[in-house]
Formats: C-alpha cells, sequence, structure tokens
C-alpha cells in the first residue's frame, strides 16, 4: 500500500534524483519546405482560431463551389488573403442523443469530432492537441494558447474532459512565456544552450524500478492518473531537450522588446489592438520553433465582444435585435460578424507577413477555424461556418468554396488532418464519425 511519503528515488550521476506523486484516489479518504543546414523538410505548423457566433448565411455563404466563387459581403475582409484560404458551408453538428448545449455542441464537435456529452468539456483531445501528438518533438512547447479578451478560461485546447489547457491573457504574459526567461534567440550567432537546462537529467529514467512497482500496486483509475502524470513529465523533459539543440530556422525574423501592459477585454477597439499583437507573437512562436501547434480565441462561445456605447452587444443582439424585414436579417449582428472577419484576417497576416523558404510561415501553416453555431438566434447547428488557411507545406489545396452539403464539420478536421500528415482513417464518433476527407483538397 502506498502512501503519501512515498518518493520514487533513483541514483544520477552520484546524486539522489526524487520525484514526487500527484494526489491519487488511494491516497485520499472515500470522499476525495527544406532546411538549408540539415536538408529536413521545414515543419508543418498547426494552429486552431476560435471566434463566436458564426456569420449570417445570406451574407457569407457562396452561390457558387470551387476556385472561382465570388466574394460575399462577410467574406471580403479576406480579401487580401484569399487565394491562401478555404471556405466551407454546408455544415452541420449532429447531437445524436445528446442535448444542444447551446454554444456549445459546436465548439466541442468541431474540435474533436464528438458531440458533447457535457456543458463545457470535450469528450476527447481536441484537435490541435491530437496533430500535436505528431508534430511537435522537437519544439520547445508541444503548444501554447492565447485569449485576446484576456480570460485564461477562453481555451478551446484540451487533453480532454476538464482537462483543458489555460489560454496567456496578454501580450505580455505571452511575450514573457515565449521570450523571457530560458528563450534563446536561434537567429543570433552566440547560442547556447541554457545553464539550468543542462543541469537537469531525466528522472523518469532513474527511478524505472520504483515506478513499475507503483504501478502494480494501483488500482485501475489511479494507473490512468499516473500514466497521464509519467505522460506530462515525459514531456517536459522533451521540452528540456528541445532547448538543448538549436533550432534550426529559415524565416526572417528578428525579436522585438517585450510590449507595455494593456487591456485585454472584450471591447471591440481593444480586440482590435490586442490580436494584432498576440498574433504577431503566435507567428514569431511559430517562426522561431517555440511551438508548431498554436490556439488563438478572440472571445467565448455566445461572444460578449461590444462596442463601447452599444446598451446590447453582440450576444445579446443575435436574440434580441429584430430581423429587419426587407433585408432578412440582423442588420447589427451582420456588422458584428463583419468585425470576426476582420479579426481572423489580422491573425493570418501576421502568418503571411514573415518570409520562409519559398514562401511565408503562412504556407507551411494549415489553420482551422471554427465557431460555435450558425444562425446564432436560435442555436442552430446546421450551416456551421468553417474555414482553413495556409497549405500546410503544399499538402492543401486553397483558394476555394467546398459546398459540405449537410455533411458533419468532422469532414472538415479529417481532412485538416490528412493534409498535416496524421495517419487516421476516420475521425469523429456517433452520426459524427466520418472516414470522407474533402480529397479535392489534398494534394
Amino acid at each position: 500500500m502506498l502512501d503519501r511519503r512515498f518518493l520514487l528515488r533513483g541514483s544520477c550521476q552520484g546524486a539522489l534524483a526524487v520525484m514526487g506523486l500527484p494526489f491519487l484516489d488511494c491516497l485520499l479518504d472515500s470522499k476525495g519546405k527544406a532546411l538549408a543546414a540539415s536538408g529536413r523538410p521545414l515543419p508543418t505548423r498547426f494552429s486552431t482560431y476560435f471566434y463566436g457566433l458564426g456569420l449570417t448565411k445570406q451574407l457569407w455563404v457562396p452561390k457558387t463551389a470551387g476556385k472561382d466563387y465570388e466574394v460575399t459581403e462577410q467574406l471580403k475582409p479576406l480579401q487580401p488573403l484569399r487565394a491562401k484560404i478555404n471556405v466551407f458551408s454546408g455544415l452541420r453538428v449532429a447531437v445524436d442523443n445528446n442535448p444542444n448545449y447551446q454554444h456549445w455542441s459546436g465548439v466541442g464537435a468541431s474540435a474533436t469530432g464528438i458531440s458533447p456529452t457535457k456543458m463545457s468539456q470535450f469528450d476527447s483531445k481536441t484537435i490541435d492537441q491530437q496533430v500535436a501528438d505528431v508534430v511537435s518533438r522537437g519544439a520547445r512547447f508541444k503548444s501554447v494558447a492565447a485569449s485576446c479578451a484576456g480570460d485564461a478560461r477562453q481555451s478551446y485546447s484540451s487533453l480532454g474532459g476538464a482537462n483543458t489547457l489555460p489560454a496567456e491573457v496578454s501580450p505580455l504574459s505571452l511575450y514573457t512565456r515565449l521570450f523571457g526567461p530560458g528563450f534563446q534567440d536561434p537567429s543570433k550567432g552566440d547560442w547556447k544552450p541554457d545553464p539550468q537546462v543542462m543541469l537537469q537529467q531525466s528522472v523518469l529514467s532513474v527511478v524505472a524500478d520504483d515506478r513499475k512497482r507503483a504501478m502494480q500496486e494501483l488500482g485501475a483509475s489511479d494507473r490512468s492518473r499516473m500514466d497521464q502524470y509519467f505522460t506530462s513529465v515525459r514531456e517536459a523533459e522533451l521540452q528540456m531537450q528541445a532547448e538543448l539543440q538549436r533550432p534550426e530556422i529559415e524565416a526572417k525574423v528578428a525579436i522585438p522588446a517585450a510590449p507595455e501592459e494593456m487591456a485585454c477585454n472584450n471591447a471591440l477597439p481593444n480586440l482590435r489592438k490586442v490580436t494584432p499583437l498576440m498574433s504577431r507573437l503566435a507567428a514569431l512562436a511559430m517562426a522561431t520553433d517555440q511551438t508548431r501547434v498554436f490556439h488563438m480565441s478572440v472571445s467565448e462561445p455566445g461572444s460578449q465582444i461590444f462596442i463601447p456605447g452599444d446598451s446590447l452587444g453582440y450576444h445579446q443582439s443575435t436574440h434580441e435585435e429584430p430581423i429587419d424585414p426587407l433585408l432578412g436579417y440582423q442588420p447589427r449582428v451582420a456588422n458584428y460578424n463583419v468585425y470576426n472577419m476582420e479579426l481572423f484576417l489580422s491573425y493570418l497576416q501576421e502568418l503571411d507577413a514573415i518570409p520562409e523558404g519559398d514562401g511565408t510561415l503562412l504556407d507551411h501553416c494549415l489553420v482551422y477555424a471554427f465557431t460555435d453555431v450558425a444562425f446564432a438566434k436560435i442555436h442552430a447547428l446546421d450551416g456551421i461556418p468553417m474555414l482553413t488557411a495556409g497549405s500546410a507545406n503544399g499538402r492543401m489545396k486553397t483558394g476555394y468554396h467546398i459546398n459540405g452539403d449537410g455533411s458533419p464539420v468532422s469532414r472538415v478536421g479529417l481532412t485538416a488532418q490528412k493534409a498535416m500528415d496524421i495517419s487516421l482513417e476516420s475521425w469523429g464518433s456517433g452520426s459524427m464519425e466520418t472516414k470522407s476527407p474533402f480529397t479535392e483538397l489534398l494534394v
């Protein structure tokens, strides 16, 4: 029987290595392209991008499909990068026997391919984490998340269940995480490993016997918890290994000075200042191989974005603004939709502004943009807009409008993972499970 004082111990270079344990059930009571230097291909980066409350169907869905689709009113903000963006319409979320969790079912299904069984929880790892498991080896951070509205809970990157990864909440906090203590600029000629990292050794390897014994004495739930714990420790060790090797980069970048403290909230004027800064830091993080997977959110589901002086704001407008009888839609809501696309463009422009290899950072990325609803007034899950950007190092065709014709949103997720060279035949579960990527987009 284990007690709380039990530690895993081993010898490392003559010194004692000690590894504490997490709290377990058995310890609680009953209530408880090619790189120039090496010839290796440029890494393909992956990013998810979340914005709330969807778009207005009458104003965003192109009438024609394919590469020569007409640019609609709400897609106009994306016109500067149209050739690098794919637009997906006609997609739906099937809830099966689960409720339509307002403003959550669309999030969970788009991020995991699974209709959520609980409010505010994911039923598996989100797509960015599934990709990170494959592509992040060698990067300093397995993944990074950021919230432009200043709320750490506005992260839709998760290991499953309630294990949501907290977001950085300001340009300064994101800068400190990426380029603060421990960062070595790989573009500088005097790069050298951090001495503090060099002193750290693999604890798991020196406590192998005690680890094996401990696992044999635990129940199934505690073995699962210990596996998760050891996985997180191993990921920390892989991060240390990455910090001991100089990243090979091709991007032409310079690390700026730290940004000032600034207001980060749902006010649109602040989001227009914060989002480009956060986006620039995200781009620099991926360009310098600090991370290959990034999650960005500009709001929560049921977005509370507002314009100062607007008594309703975005979310309340979707429910209280009447549908104009002549226009056939809610004009105030439609304006907020456009603002969301403008913010999305600012993210993509920062990725596209960094020259790398034979193109830009965006060309070597795949950005997966999703939202929570189609028609927000009734929390509709039919016709959810989806977008991707970047060609994933030439593995994804771009510049297309794809009419999903009632397909589940999981088809876009499967297509994205295929473009990222993830080995899987299907994605999702229940009515959301699909074995049919949009093959017309895959190279």
